[in-house]
């Protein structure tokens, strides 16, 4: 869960990449040679870039594992919560200034503060319900046009098989009446079926 980074969460990140910075300032190329005056010159250019890049790494690491202090610590909650915490009370400033004269009046009575702090969390809390409840109309609404659509698609597949049955019935019944069919043949053919006495009379 990512957090507002409240003064003290800020003063503290600047200090540290101040430090940082400070620490890491690289030297001039010109201060680099001269601490390789045993080394061949030609060397001293890709060595430079070497010991910057070095830098760069310390940085980039140093950085990233005060991150890591923020989130493992829980720095940030516990940092904001001092911030509300010395609100407040009033005190407007840092350390030592703070005690020596830079404490606010108390412009809002503690309990006025909380109020507002919960309240504030509560509408971010309602502003999330109602940005789900969207979400979930939308996916609702979006379910039911795909069940209509496909409710559409299998009544119109019952449709065409029950057009297709009943075509195929009246193709069946043809069928049966040609096999039932009473055969006839032409006159003087001599084909005429055999009946019961004997053979037919010439």
């Amino acid at each position: 869960m990512d957090f507002f980074e409240g003064k003290r969460v800020r003063e503290l990140r600047n200090t540290f990449e101040d430090a940082l910075d400070a620490s890491l300032e690289p030297q001039s190329m010109q201060e680099f040679s001269a601490a390789l005056s045993g080394v061949d010159a030609e060397m001293h250019e890709p060595l430079y870039d070497l010991y910057c890049q070095l830098l760069q790494g310390i940085s980039t690491f140093s950085l990233d594992e005060f991150e890591s202090i923020l989130k493992e610590e829980a720095l940030v909650p516990r940092l904001n919560a001092v911030d509300q915490a010395c609100e407040a009370r009033g005190i407007m400033g840092f350390g030592a200034s703070a005690a020596n004269g830079s404490v606010a009046p108390l412009t809002r009575p503690p309990d006025a503060v909380m109020r507002a702090l919960r309240a504030d969390l509560k509408r971010k809390e309602a502003d999330k319900l109602r940005a789900k409840m969207v979400e979930a109309e939308a996916a609702a609404a979006a379910a039911k046009k795909n069940l209509h659509e496909k409710s559409a698609a299998a009544k119109k597949m019952a449709n065409d098989l029950r057009t297709g049955a009943a075509e195929l019935r009246g193709v069946n019944e043809s069928v049966q009446e040609w096999v039932n069919r009473a055969p006839t043949f032409p006159a003087g053919s001599g084909m005429a079926p055999a009946t019961a006495g004997g053979p037919a009379a010439a």
